[in-house]
């Protein structure tokens, strides 16, 4: 019978809030009930951009959680949104090259030793035989390296997004010689683990050719949540949004078939749930079709689940990028939790849109795309006013953290043994 204690790192874990902290969480209570022994370590007083205090509630008692103080000084430089790359001001562009080039491989990087000392210490005594650590942040990568060198444990890396390719790095005004060392300690991390894992298809094809032992797990929904009608063609988007993610097209189209149709404009309600960038609430575009859009706070899980209920069109937008197509956002698999269709943004060859349209989910339309976008909504509006319900996904179920941790379980057990 093999040792089935596991210990986890993850920087993102309750009271965290947001879509980075749902993967573990879910998967541990998951594997639990799979006869798994888990310890997680995770940061201390961390300074998460998303609370959501509710979730420490939805911890399976059984799990042992470890909190261990970290330092990180970009927090005290975090104000008035200060993370917005594209910012013109001239304190922010330092603060973002100070944090591209003097933080390696992020701003976590002071919790790399600790954790690694600690946890060296905490396998040896309590006879734990895996460790996973999941990025980003990438610091937790760093800290499994040290880990299995320490003790030769078997590790399990999980990449949620590609670390040098990561589409923020893209944008940073990062020197030449840090990129280099972001490729070659990822490349080192790939080496030594004894096997990946990623959320995307095309990610894990790119690290296969590293680590042969490399699997695609996607994100996951927890259950189904029951729809509701409001009585309005109610438009949603939840999650954060920087400016390279704004769909533009999606506020002209909006604003053309309002002044074109009115029982659209009545009917039409926008609610942008979350964190989004001045750029995006400062949109003139959205700002024509004003009194129709809400830009609200984000809200916890629970809340959330109730208020996406109502939603008639998921809004998903993924990187404005050409190059970028291996990341597929968390909010997608949650949207498939409502069963309704998904409008989303992205390049036709990403594996968002191989995904949705695998799923017959919804449609995905390339930024520059005005005139089929226009179309397709004025679709789904006639088939909202006429109570018409075509929207038929294939295979969601198969995306529930309590189906994905049966391969997760086995990744598990194919590792260890």
């Amino acid at each position: 019978m093999i040792n089935n204690k596991l210990l986890i790192i993850s920087y993102y874990w309750p009271p965290s809030g947001g879509s980075g902290v749902q993967r573990w969480l879910n998967f541990s209570n998951s594997l639990i009930k799979k006869g798994w022994d888990i310890t997680v370590f995770t940061a201390k007083d961390a300074k998460y951009p998303i609370v959501d205090n509710r979730l420490s509630y939805t911890i399976d008692k059984s799990i042992k959680v470890f909190k261990i103080p970290i330092l990180e000084p970009t927090s005290f430089l975090k104000k008035d949104n200060s993370d917005n790359i594209n910012s013109s001001s001239v304190f922010k562009r330092i603060i973002l090259w100070i944090r591209a080039n003097i933080f390696f491989p992020d701003s976590r990087m002071f919790w790399i030793k600790k954790v690694s000392k600690q946890a060296t210490v905490y396998i040896k005594k309590n006879n734990i035989n895996c460790l996973i650590t999941t990025a980003p942040p990438f610091s937790t990568h760093l800290t499994g390296l040290n880990i299995k060198n320490n003790t030769g444990i078997k590790w399990i890396s999980d990449f949620r997004d590609p670390w040098s390719d990561f589409f923020q790095f893209k944008l940073l005004p990062m020197s030449s010689f840090q990129r280099k060392r972001h490729v070659e300690y990822e490349k080192k991390c790939l080496k030594s683990a004894d096997a990946i894992i990623t959320t995307s298809p095309s990610l894990t094809k790119k690290y296969s050719l590293i680590n042969s032992n490399s699997h695609t797990i996607y994100n996951g929904f927890k259950s189904f949540i029951e729809t509701k009608n409001t009585g309005r063609f109610l438009i949603m988007y939840t999650g954060v949004m920087k400016s390279i993610q704004n769909p533009k097209n999606l506020w002209v189209v909006l604003n053309e078939i309002c002044l074109e149709n009115k029982a659209f404009f009545n009917d039409l309600s926008v609610r942008l749930i979350g964190d989004f960038d001045k750029e995006i609430v400062n949109d003139n575009n959205i700002k024509l079709i004003g009194s129709k859009v809400e830009f609200e706070k984000y809200l916890e899980k629970d809340k959330l689940d109730i208020e996406i209920s109502k939603a008639n069109v998921l809004l998903l937008s993924s990187v404005n990028i050409d190059s970028v197509n291996n990341i597929i956002p968390g909010k997608l698999f949650y949207y498939f939790s409502v069963k309704r269709p998904i409008l989303a943004f992205s390049n036709l060859n990403s594996d968002i849109s191989k995904i949705i349209k695998k799923t017959k989910t919804g449609r995905v339309f390339e930024y520059s795309n005005k005139i089929d976008l226009k179309n397709h909504i004025l679709e789904l509006y006639s088939d909202y006013k006429a109570g018409k319900n075509n929207f038929k996904p294939d295979g969601i179920s198969d995306y529930t953290f309590d189906k994905l941790s049966e391969t997760v379980d086995e990744i598990l057990k194919k590792t260890i043994n």
